[in-house]
């Protein structure tokens, strides 16, 4: 490794990379304990003294899984860093049952959801969860999805700052992405910081390890994770313009989303673009009417996309969603054979998330507190209760209309709220 790159990071540097983060009202720094995670709680706290008003708040919060009996000690060494620099901290612990398959993922997501809950509960205004991703990220990431075949969204650079999952107000922000770990690791030696090891990090049977070791021998033959890490940026550069062309694309579609109980767009216009653009537009529309089923495959919307190119009329049910094409109009719908187990109850006030695509909340104008409503899909039998009801020049599809959420008191029908915009003036189902 060339000797330049294990300088630390200077302090014009360290200002660059965290400027993004002055437009926040709070910060939350994600500090696991590791060096990354150490260097960029060191670099953030300085930081905060240099800047005239101390504007964002900073705060840390580290997640314990709980996987390793170290876990909390790592935990509570990070806490007394954070005091030392002047930055509060709590701990966020995983608790339960640990699934014995897919554990990375499952320690993934149980992380971001534990930052969020926190960030949602402590804070309010303009928030931001901080990792400490550095560009070794960037190339690992890079080689284990290019060994999944991996498309240009897969390729293409983390992003330096997101939502923290979409529709999320809460963004993600990476700024130490421009920086090898090498230099993080000096910037820590520099100020005598210590972190904590994990050993996991050496553990062959890891993905993210394998890979690590293979790029280490890579490097040797002349192929850096730099020059990776570059291709990875400028493949994002490659994805945000073709977002940009998507954009353009959609709304050349005529694409219209039917109060979530169907999308409609027309098919002349959606066959006049590229393949990649309506592989694209299909694919996001079958994830959101899909709820709850599992994402398709590339190659599956590959296949579908070709098929409705060549035959003048099909209807097939990928990813959770029915996609009907006929001579003039696309539709796609929630497939009501695919919803499963979505029959759920609520109590007065209460609210939840139904088949991953509606919020169902009982609000009833006068309720004792043991009243209990049932939500469902509407089905045959409550479709045929209200069908008289709606608008007959705007009935939506029937399939997509039963695989809406209905509120049910027993046997009795109450309410299919997303029909209200096709019922009859006097009828609002």
């Amino acid at each position: 490794m060339r000797r330049d790159l294990q300088s630390p990071l200077s302090i014009a540097e360290a200002d660059a990379a965290l400027a993004a983060l002055a437009r926040f009202d709070h910060v939350v720094l994600a500090v696991s304990g590791g060096p990354d995670s150490m260097a960029l709680m060191a670099l953030a706290a300085e930081w905060r003294m240099r800047v005239e008003e101390p504007n964002p708040k900073v705060s840390v919060a580290t997640v314990d899984h709980g996987l390793r009996a170290e876990s909390r000690r790592e935990a509570e060494m990070v806490g007394v860093e954070a005091r030392r620099l002047g930055l509060p901290h709590v701990i966020l612990s995983w608790d339960g049952e640990k699934p014995s398959s897919g554990l990375s993922a499952a320690a993934r997501e149980a992380r971001y959801r534990l930052l969020e809950a926190h960030a949602k509960t402590v804070f309010t205004g303009n928030v931001a969860i901080v990792t400490a991703h550095h560009r070794d990220d960037q190339a690992e990431t890079f080689a284990m999805r290019l060994a999944r075949g991996a498309g240009l969204d897969g390729l293409a650079s983390m992003r330096s700052e997101r939502p923290l999952r979409e529709g999320a107000s809460i963004m993600l922000t990476r700024p130490l992405l421009a920086f090898p770990k090498a230099r993080l690791l000096a910037t820590l030696a520099q100020r005598g910081i210590g972190y904590a090891d994990d050993p996991t990090n050496c553990d062959q049977r890891y993905e993210r390890t394998r890979v690590r070791s293979a790029l280490e021998q890579m490097d040797e033959a002349g192929l850096s994770s730099e020059a990776i890490a570059t291709s990875a940026r400028r493949l994002g550069e490659a994805r945000e313009a073709l977002a940009y062309a998507e954009a353009q694309f959609v709304a050349a579609l005529d694409l219209s989303y039917g109060n979530d109980v169907f999308a409609k767009f027309d098919r002349r216009a959606f066959e006049a673009g590229p393949a990649f653009l309506r592989q694209k537009v299909l694919a996001k529309l079958i994830a959101r009417y899909g709820g709850a089923s599992p994402s398709p495959q590339l190659f599956e919307v590959e296949d579908m996309v070709a098929r409705m190119q060549r035959d003048t009329a099909s209807a097939a049910t990928l990813g959770g969603a029915m996609v009907s094409s006929g001579a003039r109009f696309v539709r796609v719908w929630r497939e009501v054979g695919r919803l499963g187990q979505s029959e759920i109850s609520l109590s007065p006030g209460e609210a939840t998330v139904w088949d991953q695509r509606f919020v169902v909340r009982f609000s009833p104008a006068q309720a004792h507190s043991a009243d209990v409503v049932t939500v469902k899909p509407l089905g045959e039998k409550g479709y045929a209760a209200i069908a008289a009801r709606l608008v007959p020049a705007r009935k939506p599809p029937t399939r997509a209309a039963q695989a809406l959420p209905s509120f049910w008191w027993g046997d009795n029908f109450l309410a299919a709220p997303s029909l209200a915009p096709f019922a009859l003036f006097d009828a609002a189902p």
